[in-house]
Formats: C-alpha cells, sequence, structure tokens
C-alpha cells in the first residue's frame, strides 16, 4: 500500500515533465521562414534555408545539408532580436543564434559572423488565397466566360 502511494505519484510527475519538456518551442515564426543568401565573399553559392520543421544549410553546387529543429527560442538585447535554434541530424545536436532585422524585407546576422548579412530571397509561406485564379487576373469571372 505504501508503494502505491510514492509510486503513483512518481509516474503522474514523470508523466507532466514528459509532456512539459516534449512540446518545446518549435513555432517558427513566418518572417523566418523562407531562403536566405548574402553577397559576402565565398558564400555566393550558399544559402540558408528554414521552414517550420527543418534548417537546410546550401553548402555549394547542388549541395545540401539538412536538419530537423528542435526548439526555437526568442530573446531581446537591447532593440535587437535575437533567435537561438537548436537543430539536430541523425548523430548530432547543435545551437546557432542569429540576430533578425525586420527593414528591407529582413536581415539575418549569426552571432559568431556579424559581418555577414543574409537577406531573404524567396518567402515559402504560402498564404491562403493569395494568388488570384488565373481567369480573375484575365478580368474574368466564373459567371464571365
Amino acid at each position: 500500500m505504501k508503494l502505491k502511494r510514492i509510486v503513483i505519484p512518481v509516474l503522474i510527475l514523470a508523466a507532466a515533465l514528459y509532456v512539459f519538456y516534449s512540446k518545446k518551442n518549435r513555432d517558427i515564426p513566418a518572417n523566418l521562414i523562407g531562403e536566405w543568401t548574402t553577397s559576402s565573399p565565398g558564400y555566393q553559392d550558399r544559402f540558408i534555408e528554414l521552414t517550420k520543421e527543418t534548417l537546410v544549410y546550401g553548402i555549394g553546387g547542388d549541395k545540401e545539408e539538412a536538419y530537423t529543429i528542435i526548439s526555437l527560442g526568442k530573446t531581446l538585447e537591447g532593440k535587437n532580436t535575437i533567435y537561438t535554434i537548436n537543430y539536430k541530424n541523425s548523430e548530432v545536436k547543435f545551437t546557432r543564434s542569429f540576430y533578425y532585422h525586420p527593414e528591407d524585407g529582413g536581415i539575418i546576422q549569426f552571432k559568431h559572423q556579424e559581418h555577414i548579412k543574409w537577406r531573404k530571397t524567396k518567402n515559402t509561406v504560402v498564404e491562403e488565397n493569395s494568388e488570384p485564379d488565373q481567369n480573375m487576373k484575365a478580368g474574368q469571372n466564373a459567371t464571365n466566360n
């Protein structure tokens, strides 16, 4: 009977901790989703792509390295927004922090490479009804065929 009084609360606590820690923030803001490039020397054929679930580094030519995003944190440092992204491949976990500046369509600067500015080149977020039907573009509608 005493064992039951101890085991049940421990199991409840373990389940609560599992639920709490397994639901890390993976909500990637829409302003970060997309492909980012830079014109800095040595990076002309490189890119970074963020989706809701992955971080992809274009490492030159047609080569890419894809990682699963584990979590994303956001903090303020003065007027600067800093994101810290945790990601992994099948073997290793990584952490990378970067500044995000919303001006000029968005700029990312990694904390370890602040001299390199990455700019968004394409947005992979597809807004619902963001593109009108081709017939509507041509000035036609469903009743005007």
